[in-house]
């Protein structure tokens, strides 16, 4: 059965969500799910899926990889995915009451990892299209930009737009006939 929220979710940071596709919501997830999420990342990294990939740059330093529908095989991811907060936020942020899950995913970047993330649009990834879409990010160490946070673009979702995607696999390129992600 899903947790409730630790706090309500303000109408302050609904209306955020909306107007810039963006929202930083802290205290969500408890110690416990950060916990939980931070031990089922260990077992993926000990028994990925066959989809785990490393997105180092050829002579980089550090780690930094991704795996995706890792629920399929990590109960504790499963019980991540479905159990925690993560849907009741979503569906709180976008006015549903109803959420699918279309995948999920792990991006691990140790520290002091010199390969840099690349500019992407996470929309273009996906199977689906539409307004009733979001991804949660979910830090689980802390972030800040010179150590990885991620950033965005706000109000990017309003553009109408989709760019072409940018894969992270320096030796894979995406061919679909999209402008690409403005620098």
């Amino acid at each position: 059965m899903p947790s409730p929220l630790p706090r309500a979710i303000t109408a302050e940071e609904i209306e955020t969500y909306q107007r810039d596709g963006i929202v930083c919501l802290r205290g969500l997830f408890d110690a416990e799910w950060i916990t939980l999420l931070r031990d089922s990342i260990e077992a993926d990294k000990a028994n990925p899926s066959g989809l785990v990939k490393s997105i180092n740059e050829d002579g980089a330093t550090g780690n930094f990889f991704s795996d995706t529908f890792i629920w399929h095989h990590i109960d504790g991811f499963k019980r991540a995915v479905f159990d925690s907060p993560g849907a009741e936020i979503a569906g709180t942020l976008m006015g549903a009451n109803k959420i699918n899950v279309i995948f999920d995913q792990i991006l691990v970047k140790e520290p002091g990892t010199s390969t840099h993330t690349l500019w992407h649009h996470d929309g273009t990834y996906w199977p689906v299209a539409g307004d009733q879409i979001s991804t949660l990010w979910v830090a689980l160490d802390p972030v800040t930009p010179e150590t990885g946070a991620v950033e965005y673009i706000k109000g990017s979702h309003r553009w109408g737009k989709r760019f072409l995607a940018v894969s992270f696999d320096p030796n894979q390129k995406y061919t679909e006939d999209l402008p690409e992600v403005p620098d």
